[in-house]
């Protein structure tokens, strides 16, 4: 019976199959048309609501969870339905005629299912209105399972912390979730043939959906397991095609690189062979299924149930007269609300320019936390230089990142063992190359009066050994330097932070994260420094939502420089600032339409390491 209902529902298809495809792709377009203003609208709203310029998903969340957002919800959810019924109507229809051997088409679909719009919506609200009831208790359930939850502490303390009663709630939400969707999905098998009983016998939506639990009683079996099966096949199918694609992407972005005339091409071929697939997948997909549906319902139907007239017949002259004016009215629709987004889209503001911090100096052209670094990174024109800074035995504040100079210079000697004078009597230039012979150690003092008036000072306080007079020796040299509102002060040691805060509380601090227990955007620093694969897009709009800006680390590949700009930090630091001018330069210059297409690269091409795997990126 099984594989025989296939062959049958099969050459259906293969019959009418344009006609199927020629509605579905009306069907799209007039979602399209429907839903996009929808959406700009609101979300519009969100944006005046929230008073920023880019929206963040606690906004959307907090819109969804008010009135106004349940209800924009439902709306969307009960018109996605009626969208949906209608457009099985029309493959009924289609798959009737592929049934009976008569001509059908696109068109005429159109001409059939227009008149029976009104019916159709009033069975999609019965549906939807069921569907909703049916989730109520569920609903309740889990309500009182949050508002029992001990505490009632923000969401974010949650997310981080993962309480036991956090999980055993999360348990019991997805408990009743999958139980909902199994009775949602058996009360729905229920309904399987309401749209073909409603439009090809001209049932009420009341008569429709109970002469469908009639013909379920005996045929439930019959139907839902070929629908299983098909839509296992066909998703199976789209997930090897869609792994089969992302080789082909990946391996063609990485050829593109970040040349704009190589990777705007290549996405716009990508994501017309996407929205294709897409459109096939859902095409096939769905006509399939109300093939099936229809064919079944043919063969399952009771002669005790209501005689089934005939189908009338839509001649070409009508169907077009209906379809026609109904086509260009979808078109016209989509392209005012297509027009409409485009437009709301180019009124918001974009705020994704950076800072640019150079990371012990300008790295990768001269020896790190040099004067010949600072001056290279100046050139390249930093914004910010990073620096760190220990004291010596002699209580001077000196410019070094280890706590010896065995890697710079040879010299085992610890850092806070040394007198400024002993420590700046190391060549630490010369193991770098041979024309930085004579660098040496420099004090913060001597930065501050190279950099002064060009750029701005990232001071980490760096504690090789505990130093408690670390932190209040360099406030008082930035107060006698007069320096104190160009200087920023980071450092992996947040007791030193707040020692900082309380001896100059209007100094600008900065918490280095490298792994944190808990959620690192309670800090009170005012800014977080994080490894650049952790700067996520969801914690970087956490933390704007919080007040605080976000600086990565360390950035040295053109594409996590990118990538983190996409995402919304507020400052890269990099070992090469200079690339990082250039990358910035370069992406000035990009059209809107350009600067949309590098965007999109990211949805075809495998991420690069610095943005995903910490383990990866150089300590800071």
């Amino acid at each position: 019976m099984g594989d025989g209902l296939a062959r049958r529902t099969w050459a259906d298809f293969r019959a009418r199959w344009r006609a199927a495809l020629g509605f579905h792709l009306l069907a799209q377009l007039l979602g399209t048309a429907l839903f996009t203003p929808l959406v700009a609208w609101i979300g519009g709203l969100i944006v005046a609501a929230s008073g920023e310029p880019v929206i963040s998903n606690f906004d959307i969340a907090r819109f969804v969870l008010s009135p106004t957002g349940i209800a924009f919800v439902l709306v969307i959810a009960a018109l996605t339905l009626a969208l949906l019924l209608a457009e099985f109507a029309g493959l009924s229809f289609i798959a009737d005629r592929a049934i009976r051997r008569q001509p059908a088409s696109a068109a005429g679909a159109v001409a059939f299912v227009v008149p029976r719009l009104p019916r159709l919506v009033q069975l999609s609200t019965r549906v939807f209105l069921r569907m909703l009831l049916l989730a109520l208790p569920f609903l309740a359930v889990a309500g009182v399972a949050w508002l029992a939850m001990p505490g009632g502490h923000d969401i974010n303390y949650y997310l981080a912390e993962q309480p036991p009663e956090w999980r055993r709630t999360r348990l019991l939400v997805a408990f009743l979730v999958a139980a909902y969707l199994l009775l949602a999905g058996w009360q729905l098998a229920r309904w399987l043939f309401a749209v073909p009983v409603l439009v090809l016998e001209r049932a009420s939506p009341r008569e429709a959906l109970a002469s469908s639990t009639v013909i379920t009683r005996r045929g439930r079996r019959v139907i839902v397991a070929p629908l299983v099966a098909w839509w296992t096949l066909i998703t199976v199918l789209a997930v090897a095609v869609t792994w089969l694609f992302r080789q082909v992407s990946d391996a063609g972005l990485a050829w593109a690189g970040l040349d704009v005339h190589r990777v705007l091409p290549l996405v716009a071929l990508f994501l017309a062979v996407t929205i294709l697939g897409s459109f096939i997948y859902g095409g096939v997909g769905l006509a399939v299924h109300q093939f099936l549906v229809t064919r079944v319902y043919h063969e399952q139907r009771s002669p005790l149930l209501r005689p089934k007239p005939p189908l009338e017949e839509a001649g070409d002259d009508h169907a077009r007269a209906v379809a026609g004016p109904v086509t260009l009215g979808i078109v016209t629709l989509l392209a005012l609300s297509v027009g409409g987004a485009v437009v709301l889209a180019h009124r918001l503001e974009i705020h994704d320019d950076v800072a640019i911090t150079a990371h012990r100096g300008a790295k990768v052209s001269a020896p790190e936390n040099t004067m010949a670094a600072f001056r290279a990174a100046l050139d390249a024109g930093t914004d910010f230089i990073e620096l760190d800074v220990q004291r010596t035995r002699d209580g001077k504040v000196v410019v070094v990142h280890d706590g010896d100079l065995m890697r710079m210079g040879d010299d085992p000697r610890r850092v806070g063992e040394m007198t400024l004078a002993e420590i700046q009597s190391v060549d630490i230039g010369r193991k770098y190359a041979p024309q930085f012979a004579g660098e040496h150690v420099p004090t913060l003092e001597q930065v501050i009066d190279l950099v002064r008036g060009r750029a701005r000072i990232n001071v980490e306080l760096k504690y090789n050994v505990p130093d408690p007079g670390l932190a209040p020796a360099v406030v008082e040299l930035l107060r006698q330097q007069d320096f104190l509102d160009q200087v920023v002060i980071t450092s992996l040691d947040y007791a030193a932070l707040k020692d900082v805060e309380r001896i100059e509380p209007h100094l600008k601090t900065g918490h280095i994260v490298t792994a944190a227990v808990g959620d690192v955007v309670r800090t009170e620093a005012d800014f977080l420094s994080l490894n650049s694969a952790r700067a996520t897009a969801s914690l970087v709009r956490r933390a704007h939502s919080a007040g605080k800006e976000v600086a990565a680390w360390t950035v040295n590949d053109p594409e996590v420089m990118l990538r983190m700009i996409e995402r919304g930090v507020d400052n890269v630091i990099s070992d090469d600032p200079a690339l990082l001018v250039r990358v910035m330069e370069e992406r000035r210059q990009l059209s809107r339409a350009e600067l949309l297409g590098l965007r999109l690269r990211v949805l075809f091409s495998k991420p690069p390491k610095g943005a995903t795997d910490p383990e990866a990126v150089e300590a800071l």
